[in-house]
């Protein structure tokens, strides 16, 4: 379990989350993750942060805290704030880090740092961890990833750097203890005496990383450090879609970025040749092959969807028809994809009237989806000023302009093949009703993929109505000619279903 600590309360014997979740096939390991703090200082009105810097957590850094955990390489500079902390740790390792520190006790690294000697006030009622054996112990892999050594001052963007080792070592995963290095930042000269109390600790050279589930600037000497030869695939994608920080946790003075081709060059020096058989180490967590090529080739973006590619709603909330849509749900076995198909007779069965009543349906859904759309496509950064043009909208009315600036900022969420949507069915509605050929779309995508071409909403709502009465009788029946001559009449006579087996009936 764990329990939230501001980063001034934390004390040595705490363990502190030094990595996020890791897309592996091996279950989480347990104590992963987390390390215990050995020695920390606090810096009061730090003065080596850049006093330029718009950056939210730099400018509220009144008194930044520097914590050193066991099997890290380097100190971290935590964002200001609450972090969560282990409360209950497996008791032998408990008393093995105890024994074993990483950084025996010295003085205070930082410019303006300090050893905390009291309690901090806001910590409660907070404890150490207690000692309580781990529900269920890691299986030892038959090995792990393999990895070489390298200068501090050669990591680039895209490494997975050794961030942590736990006890016992025998027992971490596959890949347990690499994250993702997202930003680095190289000090050199005065940059560095104005950091370090004694820049002779540097080694000659500072680098500040940015790490993938480090709550903070990991602060590495010129050391050597280890790095993963061949990451896994799967991980690597997940984790680049997953962005932990863009950029520093922290901006300090004098950093400077290190050129990309610089680094690649460094680092082609010092990286041997993956093992023939690293990428079997990880055999796939996805369940079929165009699930893994989605995660593994897909973007993430708004793009046009046909709206009959996307899924019909599976619980339309204070919708104005909500109750004949729970009357129309009754008649299917019980489920979400019967739901979603009661939806689409719902909608078949809707008329012109009715759907003008419905407040969603008020506004000009056509030249709505076109706005969205066309400011989807411009690159923010690139064109800045036509951007604004487009999210003005100017050519909308005022109520039109609200739905598209929304769709804008409050986007209809759907990874391709998933079976339902996440956010906008309300309006996915409306645009079916309106006629728009193509949905803005925000979610996983394979680029230039095409979707079948859009369809008429009605006639798609009774189709797939009437193919999903013809499947339920083939199911019952076994196939043959009489599902598909009487799933069109059990989509349009609901009496008729009654009749069916239901395997949500309860026996008598």
């Amino acid at each position: 379990m764990t329990r939230p600590c501001l980063d001034e309360a934390l004390q040595v014997g705490d363990y502190l989350p030094v990595a996020s979740y890791r897309v592996t096939p091996e279950p989480r390991r347990p104590g992963e993750g987390y390390a215990r703090i050995e020695w920390l200082e606090h810096i009061d009105a730090p003065s080596f942060l850049d006093p330029d810097s718009t950056d939210v957590y730099t400018n509220m850094a009144d008194t930044l805290v520097a914590v050193y955990c066991q099997g890290v390489p380097g100190p971290v500079l935590l964002r200001p704030g609450d972090h969560q902390v282990l409360t209950e740790v497996d008791p032998e390792r408990l008393v093995w880090d105890a024994a074993h520190p990483s950084w025996p006790t010295s003085k205070p690294v930082f410019v303006g740092g300090q050893v905390p000697h009291e309690v901090h006030w806001s910590r409660g009622d907070l404890a150490g961890p207690v000692g309580v054996a781990p529900k269920k112990a890691g299986v030892p892999p038959t090995r792990r990833a393999a990895s070489f050594t390298k200068p501090a001052s050669a990591l680039q963007i895209g490494d997975y750097l050794q961030t942590h080792v736990r006890f016992p070592e025998r027992d971490m995963g596959i890949d347990e203890g690499y994250q993702r290095v997202e930003w680095i930042g190289h000090l050199s000269g005065e940059a560095i005496a104005g950091l370090l109390a004694d820049p002779a600790w540097a080694n000659g050279a500072i680098t500040l990383v940015t790490v993938h589930g480090l709550s903070g600037m990991l602060v590495l000497p010129e050391k050597d450090v280890r790095v993963l030869v061949e990451p896994n695939v799967e991980r690597v994608s997940c984790d680049k879609e997953e962005i932990w920080h863009d950029g520093p946790h922290l901006e300090l003075t004098g950093v400077v970025d290190p050129d990309p081709d610089v680094q690649h060059a460094k680092d082609t020096v010092c990286r041997p040749a993956a093992p023939d058989d690293e990428a079997d180490l990880y055999p796939t967590v996805f369940s079929t092959s165009e699930s893994r090529t989605l995660h593994l080739e897909g973007v993430t973006a708004v793009r046009p969807v046909p709206a009959a590619a996307l899924p019909w709603p599976h619980g339309l909330f204070m919708c104005e028809y909500a109750e004949r849509g729970k009357r129309l749900a009754r008649t299917y076995p019980g489920g979400r994809r019967e739901a979603q198909t009661a939806h689409a007779e719902l909608f078949a069965g809707l008329t012109e009237e009715e759907f003008a009543a419905c407040p969603y349906h008020q506004g000009d859904w056509k030249a709505i989806a076109e706005a969205a759309l066309a400011f989807a496509e411009v690159n923010e950064d690139e064109e800045s000023d036509r951007a604004g043009e487009l999210y003005d909208m100017e050519h909308l009315s005022p109520h039109d302009r609200e739905w598209a600036q929304a769709m804008v900022g409050d986007h209809i969420w759907w990874d391709e093949g998933d079976t339902s949507l996440t956010n906008g069915q309300h309006r996915l509605c409306a645009m079916r009703a309106a006629g728009v050929a193509r949905v803005p779309v925000y979610g996983r995508h394979l680029p230039g993929q095409q979707l079948d071409d859009a369809t008429d909403a009605q006639e798609h709502a009774r189709k797939t109505v009437e193919n999903y009465w013809t499947g339920r009788l083939t199911e019952l029946w076994g196939a043959g000619p009489w599902p598909e001559r009487l799933g069109p009449l059990f989509a349009r006579r609901r009496l008729l279903r009654w009749a069916l087996p239901r395997p949500d009936r309860r026996p008598e």
